[in-house]
């Protein structure tokens, strides 16, 4: 049996396997959004017809698997950062490819004091499934019903969001 295609993908509602985390909307209230969970993902693409599932993460010239810009910038309290980010290798069956993505803090960047390997791994995660879904379809929608409750033009960072 063969993964189904995008478009099969895309119509699977993975609403009833999320589970939810905290947020702040536009105005900073907290709110709960849905995910959907790296395993929970791997799952649901076993049972539509993937036989090999998985991801590694990819690894920058000096065999770290966290990417960084040279850059270094402080904000007002003296914090130093960079603009931390992970790519992963992402594996279904015959198709292979790559995601990135930011190591976030909520809806903020990760700092130097606050980077840890915990941030990395679910960022890792967090590339997996958002790669699933841009080039497998499951999943999408929970990007997409993200843009049907904004304005147009209007951006929410603090929601996962693929336009953002």
């Amino acid at each position: 049996m063969a993964i189904k295609n995008y478009a099969e993908m895309r119509k699977i509602d993975v609403l009833p396997f999320c589970d939810q985390r905290e947020a702040k909307d536009d105005k900073g209230r907290s709110i709960k959004v849905p995910y959907l969970n790296w395993a929970k993902c791997k799952e649901l693409l076993h049972q539509n017809g993937a036989e090999n599932v998985y991801f590694e993460p990819c690894t920058n010239a000096n065999g770290s698997s966290l990417f960084m810009s040279d850059q270094v910038f402080a904000d007002s309290k003296g914090n130093t950062n960079r603009c931390y980010e992970v790519r992963v290798k992402i594996v279904i069956d015959d198709l292979e490819f790559e995601a990135q993505y930011p190591l976030m803090n909520g809806s903020n960047p990760v700092k130097d004091n606050s980077l840890t390997q915990q941030r990395v791994w679910n960022a890792q995660t967090r590339a997996f499934v958002k790669g699933v879904a841009m080039r497998a379809g499951l999943g999408f929608g929970l990007w997409l019903d993200d843009m049907d409750d904004k304005a147009e033009g209007e951006e929410d960072l603090s929601k996962h969001n693929i336009y953002a």
